[in-house]
């Protein structure tokens, strides 16, 4: 019988945490991967619906038919992130079923989204922050063909007191209401002031000027709304009657305090066919109810009672912090009911932050019920804020299982403060088609440990004794040593060994804040060295400078390969790196970040202190948010390299790999690029802003053309076909489909 060597061992070894020789296929030196939601999570017995939808913290909650089928299905915004969540109803389950495919569909949206009909042809436009006020994206959708045509060039006007036209101005931190609050079929808009605490009504003058409901015309109508005062200091209790003395002007608003945030719903609580509101406070947990008076829809009107514990008949909202409300139908009954979550993701409830409360009375009178704190929360992985993926197989049963670390779950027992944790989901499926089954939301008992906010795992025999150990970085900087004392693969009992890890000079390595490491041989010496991403966007490498038995890690450099994946504007970059080896035998890797973006390098065996080349695979994100972490693996063993993706919001994305290059297209909205005519004969025109530079692909995935900066593009010599045209800009790249007559 052979005995293993050091070399065999570290082989193996590599085969269970994913750094193995696997036949990982790519096109012209790119990977492209395809958002797949079929993947099977079970969870406490029961298969989740929708596992991958990459989690939800401060959603906004609208409805909009998007498959053209005539039903409302549902759109999610998240505002971490400014992500975009779509659900479709599934009567076969009788439940929402993720939808990722109509993510590109839409506009890139940010801080809050609303959709409503505003010119009552049956479909949901966006309305939308966008710089200084509001966006209005119609809906000019044929058939089943989703499509929004931005109308409201820069944003949204109103004339003010004096005649005045200035923008529509809505916070980005607040929520407006956008509703019909006169009754007369056109849309108006509650909103607070730039100044003070008191709602503005901008009256839709559509109707009033005889253009039905079809236009955006806008006048304050009123300054001091309701006739109420929001004080939003140390309480939320509102002041009621007469607060803005003649009704129509707020007098002197230089002397009020600025309005600090706050989410507005108007909606008719009591069936007397005027408008109440609903009010969270950016300070507060509670919703305030408003009851208005029946005297007036406009200038009259007058809030005279209100309820601090909204719904008080049920469980009221109690929502850490900033509640935000929405009035839509969650079961398909026909009945309006009532959704609250956070609107900040800053020091706030994250895994169970979406309340539900069903609708037992009208759309008029309605008797809300508490049902859950977990709407589509409970059927997804949730895990809080930053979920860190890591494929390894710690059970030696030849299939690659699931952990993810985060940055934390909000504690309520220290407000303001998260516990992070390292959740275990086993692979029971097969080498073809992976299930992943969870077992705690606590391994190692690692959230008990004391450890800062921050658990982000990594795997290894870091002592050569045939038993893989953990390595865990926090958000402090620091990094911490479990041993593994089993001795058998296939068996862990993990023990704090180093509560903090120290270099070779007995200096405890610390690397700043948001320590992501990974343990991974980069200089082929038969030994793990230390990858460690970190807030600013570089990587740290440590070599182990140990012997077969005993590690000792050596800074080498804090700029590993040049990589900074942080933007120009910010040192913020959030590195996640995850390396390995294809089948080459070349080091590749990927290096998630803080806008969300991953980004690919190569050119690093033999090469180590050299810079890298960024090689940026294609990954079809649809919803893929900010904070992202990569785990790579052969999941369904097709010879495809296939990834996990973590993001801020908590949960997870799969994808799969594909040679597809026309399929792995990163979508734009019509409005951002446009190529013209296509198909085309001769000249290729790109419609807005010329790219930095672009490449020509033919579906092999040959590179045909590569051009610098240009808007138009001679493809007369190429053959007749389809082609992927790849769109370099500052920010982002973007790949579209053209075809050649």
């Amino acid at each position: 019988m052979l005995s293993l060597t050091k070399k065999t061992l570290l082989l193996l070894l590599y085969l269970t945490t994913l750094l193995a020789s696997t036949a990982y296929s790519q096109v012209n030196g790119h990977y492209y991967f395809l958002e797949d939601d079929s993947t099977l999570v079970i969870q406490n017995n029961d298969t989740l619906i929708n596992p991958w939808t990459g989690g939800f913290n401060a959603v906004q909650i609208s409805t909009i038919d998007l498959n053209g089928d005539a039903y409302d299905d549902l759109f999610v915004f998240d505002r971490t992130g400014h992500t975009i969540i779509p659900f479709v109803w599934d009567n076969s389950v009788s439940y929402w079923k993720y939808a990722p495919s109509y993510v590109n569909e839409f506009p890139e949206l940010g801080n809050w989204a609303i959709l409503r009909d505003y010119n009552c042809d049956g479909k949901k436009d966006i309305f939308s922050y966008v710089s200084g006020g509001v966006g209005v994206w119609k809906n000019v959708s044929q058939g089943g063909d989703l499509e929004f045509e931005y109308v409201s060039d820069p944003y949204l006007r109103a004339t003010l007191l004096g005649g005045t036209v200035a923008n529509l101005y809505v916070s980005k931190v607040d929520i407006p209401d956008i509703n019909d609050v006169d009754g007369d079929g056109d849309l108006d808009v509650l909103t607070f002031g730039i100044i003070g605490s008191r709602l503005e009504y901008y009256q839709n003058q559509s109707q009033e000027l005889g253009y039905g409901c079809d236009s955006l015309i806008f006048e304050i109508a009123n300054t001091c709304w309701g006739h109420f005062l929001e004080d939003g200091t140390n309480t939320n209790v509102c002041s009621l009657l007469d607060t803005c003395a003649s009704g129509s002007n707020v007098p002197d608003p230089k002397s009020l305090e600025k309005h600090s945030g706050s989410t507005v719903l108007s909606l008719d609580l009591n069936d007397d066919g005027v408008k109440d509101v609903l009010l969270g406070d950016v300070s507060f947990d509670n919703v305030v109810a408003l009851y208005n008076d029946n005297k007036g829809v406009n200038m009259n009107t007058s809030m005279i009672s209100q309820d601090t514990a909204f719904p008080s008949n049920t469980t009221p909202v109690d929502l850490h912090v900033f509640p935000g409300t929405f009035y839509e139908d969650m079961d398909q009954d026909g009945v309006r009911d009532l959704i609250a979550s956070p609107n900040t993701d800053n020091g706030t409830e994250n895994y169970e932050s979406v309340w539900f409360y069903k609708n037992y009375g009208t759309n008029t009178a309605p008797l809300f019920s508490h049902i859950e704190n977990n709407f589509l929360q409970n059927e997804t992985i949730e895990l809080g804020t930053d979920a860190y993926p890591v494929l390894f197989d710690y059970n030696n049963d030849g299939l690659l299982d699931l952990f993810v670390g985060n940055f934390g779950y909000y504690d309520f027992n220290n407000p303001n403060s998260y516990k992070g944790k390292i959740t275990l989901y086993e692979n029971t499926g097969s080498a073809s088609r992976p299930v992943f089954e969870w077992v705690t939301d606590d391994f190692s008992s690692v959230g008990s440990a004391g450890f800062a906010s921050g658990i982000y795992p990594t795997f290894g025999d870091i002592d050569n004794d045939n038993d893989i150990d953990m390595i865990i970085g926090d958000y402090d900087g620091k990094i911490h040593l479990f041993l593994n004392s089993s001795n058998t693969m296939g068996t862990m009992n993990l023990s704090l060994a180093t509560a903090q890890l120290v270099d070779d000079n007995a200096q405890t390595i610390d690397v700043g804040y948001s320590a992501k490491p990974q343990l991974f041989d980069l200089d082929n010496d038969n030994d793990l060295d230390l990858i460690i991403g970190e807030e600013n966007g570089n990587l740290n490498f440590y070599e182990n400078i140990g012997n077969s038995s005993s590690y000792s890690f050596r800074l080498r450099t804090q700029d590993l390969g040049g990589i900074d994946v942080s933007e120009w504007w910010t040192t913020i970059g959030n590195s996640s790196p995850m390396a390995f080896t294809n089948s080459q035998g070349e080091v590749e890797l990927f290096v998630g970040s803080a806008n969300g973006q991953i980004h690919h390098y190569n050119d690093i065996t033999g090469n180590i202190y050299g810079n890298y080349t960024r090689v940026d695979s294609s990954v079809n994100y649809t919803g893929n948010t900010t904070n992202s972490s990569v785990a790579v693996g052969m999941l369904n063993n097709d010879t495809l390299l296939d990834m996990i993706v973590g993001n801020e919001r908590g949960g997870l994305k799969y994808y799969h790999g594909s040679t597809d290059i026309s399929l792995s297209i990163q979508s734009t909205s019509s409005s951002v690029v446009e190529l013209y005519p296509n198909p085309t004969k001769g000249e290729l025109h790109i419609k807005g802003k010329a790219p930095k530079g672009l490449k020509v692909y033919d579906l092999s995935g040959k590179m045909v053309i590569q051009k610098s900066a240009q808007n138009m593009l001679d493809v007369s010599s190429l053959p007749s076909g389809i082609y992927i045209i790849e769109l370099n800009y500052e920010d982002q790249t973007i790949r579209r489909k053209f075809i050649k007559e």
